[in-house]
């Protein structure tokens, strides 16, 4: 099958590989660009060794199912990439997104076909009804979602997402669609211009004002906004870390904002399955909101340039298509 393989930073190769084994399987219809896929094809990344297939958001159609399962050849569906196992002590004490016994798909989804295990697909495969574009933001949705879990949020919260990348649009779509009060801190005007077209409330990082807000997302790698935002969020207010920070990143915080007042930090990565499910619902009630995110699509003959123009900062989310 044809797949598009990452050879290194900045290397990327469309080639054939062996057609993936399993009683499951699924035709990719389209999958869109990370974070983390993006940060590899920079950087390079320790969980993703070259050469390996990129890429985890993604919709398709079964090419393959066994008898009895539910599924038919033609089905529309949305998989998640991994799912908990409910077995190991994480799972069992509440913590199922941070699972050490993942449940994963046979590789990532820069390619034409791939694998779910017989175990996963009760869990992990969600029946669309047809191969829209949108659900493949359920998996992003999924890791906002249970962000959101780890926060103090109530409807009368007002919440300050730092950064104008994809996910922290995403997290502000979320909460809009809430109508919990949210704006987006973007340093790069063509950015702030581009959430606001997505009806976004936006402010330049000097602008903000920490106090004024009872939770702020971290959504940007910059250690030092995590440092000022925990010691100047209002009191009793909640900063979460949602973006990865830099191997062996140490903060400098000031303790009595902890113990005098009461500010909480948290942190999440990845999502766990019954939240990857909420996302599919979310989405399907609010399909065109959703939908805006998605601001380029390219062919897999293509992939460089998607890459490159999400590197630049001119997307928000950036299909590929097989």
């Amino acid at each position: 099958m044809k797949a598009l393989l990452y050879q290194g930073d900045k290397k990327l190769s469309l080639t054939q590989i062996p057609e993936p084994e399993g009683e499951f399987i699924v035709r990719v219809k389209a999958c869109t660009i990370c974070g983390t896929d993006l940060k590899t094809y920079l950087h390079g990344h320790p969980n993703f060794k070259p050469p390996c297939i990129l890429g985890h958001e993604f919709i398709g159609s079964v090419e393959k199912a066994p008898a009895g399962c539910g599924y038919f050849k033609g089905d529309c569906v949305v998989v998640a990439p991994y799912g908990e196992c409910n077995k190991c002590e994480n799972c069992l004490h509440g913590s199922k997104e941070l699972c050490n016994n993942k449940r994963r798909i046979s590789s990532g989804a820069f390619c034409e076909l791939v694998s779910i295990p017989e175990d996963f697909i009760e869990d992990g495969v969600i029946k669309l009804a047809s191969a829209d574009e949108v659900f493949t933001l359920t998996e992003p949705l999924a890791c906002v979602l249970t962000a959101m879990e780890k926060m103090n949020l109530s409807e009368n919260s007002n919440v300050l997402i730092a950064g104008g990348g994809p996910m922290g649009v995403l997290f502000a779509l979320s909460l809009s669609a809430r109508n919990i009060s949210v704006t987006l801190s973007e340093p790069i005007k063509d950015r702030r211009e581009m959430a606001e077209n997505l009806g976004l409330k936006t402010i330049s990082p000097e602008d903000a004002k920490a106090k004024d807000y009872d939770n702020i997302v971290v959504a940007v790698n910059v250690p030092e906004l995590a440092e000022l935002y925990i010691n100047e969020i209002a009191d009793g207010g909640t900063v979460h870390l949602f973006a990865g920070l830099p191997a062996q990143t140490k903060l400098s915080i000031d303790a009595s904002s902890i113990h005098y007042r009461g500010v909480t930090i948290v942190g999440s990565s990845g999502f766990h399955l019954s939240a990857f499910h909420e996302a599919y619902e979310i989405i399907s009630n609010n399909k065109e909101h959703f939908r805006r995110l998605i601001t380029h699509r390219f062919g897999i003959d293509e992939a460089i340039k998607a890459f490159e123009t999400l590197a630049a900062g001119l997307a928000f989310k950036v299909c590929i298509m097989p």
